[in-house]
């Protein structure tokens, strides 16, 4: 498929300093959620796309000079992530237990992106949005935020909402990040958001982060809680189990089967890589089912590595059959 010019995409968020083990050894990299996401987005499109990372970074430190290095690495830009002095990434190490699944540990409380939006370039960022096809965030890029920073971000993001940008959010919700009552916490700015949105991704328990106690697919209110989110679309995300597909424009819903997947070696940005996957096929015009399969082909590939960008020579190029010559 060709096009005129690339998708041009903004993803806004937190990239952190990663350690994580590998042979016995501690092994220092970069990885946050939408990171991981923009950096799978521009991997599985290639020319074919233009993504950006608005986020923020110290100005003068060698981890925020490697982080920079790494983005331009996966083929994600940063003009529109911000240089803060005194200020320094966050970092988190994961701990992966023998069925894969990853634990985590955070330092990340004075981070350079929790204020980036009440900073005198901050108005300029959010001005050039606009001009992006589309933009995507997730519950993290919410939760790190001090809350003016948050408010202005929304304000944004609901206007540009309204002059056509495409919006899509991932819940990836972190209780731990939304203080002693973290789903009211949380559900206010959730549901404020996903009534503007085109795409929203999330688990069924991560429903609860909406102020939703219908957590199980099978539960009489899962749907209608679905519809209420108001995005155009809604994908579950539940694992390896089908994906649920919910179309609130045509009022339909599929459910999806996933292929076998593999006992995982490190889950880390299963959700992330998924969510790329489906990004990238509804820019190329495929189905919904399409667009979960192609997800999942993803997603079962980087769970069979560590850390959370695997080595690109074994990334499976899923859309290879897509992209122009």
């Amino acid at each position: 498929m060709s096009h005129t010019r690339p998708w041009n995409v903004a993803v806004i968020g937190e990239c952190m300093i990663e350690l994580h083990k590998e042979g016995g050894h501690l092994v220092q990299t970069f990885g946050g959620d939408t990171l991981n996401t923009a950096a799978y987005l521009s991997r599985m499109c290639g020319k074919d796309v233009h993504v950006e990372y608005v986020s923020a970074v110290g100005a003068s430190d060698t981890f925020s000079r490697e982080m920079l290095d790494f983005w331009h690495d996966c083929g994600v830009h940063s003009s529109l992530s911000q240089k803060i002095s005194g200020k320094l990434p966050g970092l988190y190490a994961i701990d992966v237990d023998a069925s894969g699944e990853r634990h985590f540990q955070y330092w990340r409380s004075e981070a350079a992106v929790r204020g980036c939006f009440e900073t005198p370039e901050a108005e300029k960022v959010l001005s050039r949005l606009s001009g992006f096809d589309a933009v995507h965030l997730s519950g993290i890029s919410l939760a790190v935020l001090y809350p003016e920073s948050r408010e202005r971000l929304l304000c944004a993001l609901e206007g540009l909402a309204e002059q056509g940008v495409s919006l899509s959010f991932d819940f990836n919700f972190r209780p731990h990040l939304w203080g002693t009552n973290p789903e009211k916490n949380a559900a206010p700015h959730f549901r404020r958001l996903t009534r503007v949105c085109r795409w929203v991704f999330l688990s069924p328990e991560e429903l609860r982060a909406a102020g939703y106690d219908c957590c199980d697919c099978d539960d009489p209110g899962f749907l209608p809680a679905l519809a209420e989110l108001g995005a155009e679309e809604v994908i579950i995300k539940n694992g390896g189990k089908p994906c649920l597909v919910l179309n609130n424009r045509t009022g339909k819903t599929r459910t999806v089967q996933l292929g076998c997947m593999l006992e995982p070696r490190d889950t880390t940005a299963a959700g992330d890589s998924f969510t790329a996957g489906y990004l990238a096929a509804v820019h190329y015009g495929l189905s919904a089912e399409e667009a979960v399969h192609r997800a999942h082909r993803l997603a079962s590939a980087v769970i069979m590595y560590p850390g959370a960008i695997i080595p690109a020579d074994v990334t499976p190029a899923v859309f290879a059959d897509c992209q122009a010559d």
